[in-house]
């Protein structure tokens, strides 16, 4: 059976049908454990005090669920990209709150304040441990909100 590597082997797409929902199951579980995975390391590096890599963890845990659900729905490959209100938009019949939305959007930007040099010097004074924990606390909710979604 032909298989096609996705995102340097992390994602395979079978092409049969009985083979694609097996690859979409795989493909979804895989989002979801690394989803997990990012947010225990967000909490470890809270805990070691590194907020701003916390912030950054956050935003990777956030952006896996979404394509994990995205999958879950669509029974598809998830959309590229890091930008969590555009992958929010693409989930078919969820109503995202004009305040998770606000959440989604202060977390994207955890991702571009955490690579480059220009944001990250303001982005560290603001990444207070009182900061980092008050998004962990709502991107946690988040998490577990969107994980009641899947089918």
């Amino acid at each position: 059976m032909p298989e096609k590597k996705v995102a340097a082997g992390k994602r395979k797409e079978l092409s049969d049908g009985a083979g694609k929902a097996i690859a979409f199951q795989t493909m979804e579980k895989y989002w979801i454990d690394s989803s997990d995975d990012a947010l225990d390391t967000a909490r470890r590096l809270i805990r070691g005090k590194k907020y701003v890599h916390a912030m950054f963890f956050l935003h990777l845990a956030v952006e896996k669920i979404l394509k994990g659900l995205y999958i879950n729905q669509n029974k598809e490959d998830s959309p590229i990209g890091h930008n969590l209100q555009k992958l929010a938009e693409k989930l078919k019949d969820i109503a995202i709150t004009a305040d998770n939305q606000r959440i989604l959007a202060q977390i994207s930007a955890f991702n571009i304040a955490a690579r480059y040099d220009d944001y990250k010097q303001s982005f560290y004074r603001a990444c207070t441990e009182k900061f980092a924990k008050e998004y962990m606390k709502k991107g946690k909710e988040l998490i577990l909100w969107l994980k009641s979604r899947f089918a």
